[in-house]
């Protein structure tokens, strides 16, 4: 039987890497790496892009004189970003189980967001922000085994 390959995605609302290993976890090899720099924009610059006529949301209308709901719609952005580049993984059989590590606050928006094809491979969810981590040192916080 061939060794289970394993996908690791390490997040948070505005960054993300996702690596890829197998059963045995020698080596992490990087797959991809994510930015999405709208969700690190401060909210008051978000309050004067509110009548930006490309500033769509997700979830219907946010008031302009929420900032914040703004943010949290750039982060539901990543989120979406993230949960189809894991769905196109299903498709083409690149991974049998993922692991997810994640602030808690994005890990269960992320959560909410992964189809059910991806939901049945997760293998292992860690509320954890590791996005700043040397690639190097992740091996010794995420476990994988």
């Amino acid at each position: 039987m061939a060794d289970k390959r394993l996908w690791i995605l390490v997040a948070n609302a505005s960054r993300a890497r996702l690596f890829a290993t197998d059963a045995k976890a020698e080596k992490w090899d990087l797959i991809e790496q994510f930015q999405h720099d709208e969700s690190r924009t401060k909210p008051v610059e978000l309050f004067n892009q509110a009548d930006n006529p490309n500033a769509g949301t997700l979830h219907g209308p946010v008031p302009e004189n929420d900032p914040n709901g703004r943010r949290e719609l750039e982060h539901e952005r990543f989120a979406r970003e993230l949960s189809g580049r894991l769905d196109r993984g299903v498709d083409s059989h690149a991974f049998d189980q993922v692991v997810i590590a994640a602030p808690p606050a994005f890990l269960g928006m992320l959560r909410g967001l992964l189809s059910t094809r991806v939901k049945q491979r997760v293998r292992l969810d860690l509320d954890a922000d590791y996005s700043n981590l040397p690639a190097r040192d992740l091996p010794d916080r995420v476990p994988v085994l």
